[in-house]
């Protein structure tokens, strides 16, 4: 049985790739940051190991990394999957740096420092072991008052790739996951960020965008869809650098990478400009 780590397992993503991972024979070992909860997760899985961790905190990150290797022993870990994260909506001009440096620890600088304690367990596992960086489609084009998540997203793209580069030598993948809007409970929390920054410079502009918010949370793809990626990238011999998972891709990759910069900012801002209520990309 191959030993797997998924961080930020109370909820969405996590969750749902704990219980899919064990029904594919995985034996799964999920982190959450939910310390007050004495008996384990209310959404309890049958086969979950499930430890504390807090990617805000080294010494959390330190801590279940030794937990971690007591638990895989001789057999090594064949993958870690890194899916916890923040996401911290607001202007850049207004959003408090502690916030934005909160935003960073968990979703870049925790990331790599699990990387780093694990590397001895990934090695011991051999070669075909891999890293699995859950990004976003954020970490490819950067949207209005979502700068600090894309911000932490691209670095961790960035991240990815030397990294990748590195590991090859190793006989260890690294991966990229960049879903497109997924229906997890991450969109509500999003939806009061108007009223976070009611009075600044953006007012009118932040509605629209809480708006827009709202109609992606309606039309958001089912947690399924992260299934056959999740899987090649788990089990290919030659998994792909990144999977892009989105509704439609070709329009996506357009308005990220082929069109001008100046005629994708056109668009964004024509969209939140406008009394449409039609969903467009943001």
């Amino acid at each position: 049985m191959k030993f797997v780590v998924v961080t930020g397992i109370s909820s969405g993503i996590g969750l749902y790739l704990s219980k899919f991972l064990i029904n594919q024979g995985f034996q799964v070992i999920g982190t959450h940051r939910d310390r007050d909860v004495p008996n384990g997760l209310p959404n309890t899985v049958n086969g979950l190991i499930q430890l504390y961790m807090d990617l805000a905190n080294e010494h959390s990150i330190e801590l279940a990394a030794i937990q971690i290797q007591k638990i895989v022993g001789y057999k090594g870990l064949y993958a870690l999957i890194n899916n916890a994260g923040q996401a911290i909506p607001g202007p850049l001009t207004e959003v408090p740096m502690e916030k934005i440096k909160y935003q960073f620890q968990v979703n870049v600088f925790g990331n790599l420092l699990l990387i780093q304690k694990l590397m001895p367990l990934l090695q011991k596992n051999g070669p075909g072991s891999r890293i699995i960086n859950m990004s976003s489609v954020s970490g490819l084009f950067a949207s209005p008052f979502l700068g600090s998540y894309a911000a932490s997203k691209f670095a961790l793209e960035g991240l990815s790739d030397s990294l990748r580069r590195e590991l090859n030598l190793l006989g260890i993948a690294v991966v990229v996951i960049e879903p497109g809007p997924i229906r997890t409970a991450i969109w509500s929390k999003h939806l009061g960020v108007s009223e976070d920054y009611k009075g600044g410079l953006f007012d009118q502009y932040l509605l629209k965008a809480t708006d827009i918010i709202q109609q992606m949370e309606e039309n958001a793809m089912p947690l399924e869809v992260l299934n056959q990626p999740i899987l090649d990238a788990l089990l290919s011999t030659k998994p792909k650098t990144r999977y892009l998972i989105h509704k439609n891709k070709f329009l996506f990759l357009l308005l990220a990478k082929i069109l001008p910069d100046k005629w994708a900012d056109y668009l964004v801002n024509r969209n939140l400009k406008s009394n449409n209520n039609k969903l467009r990309p943001v």
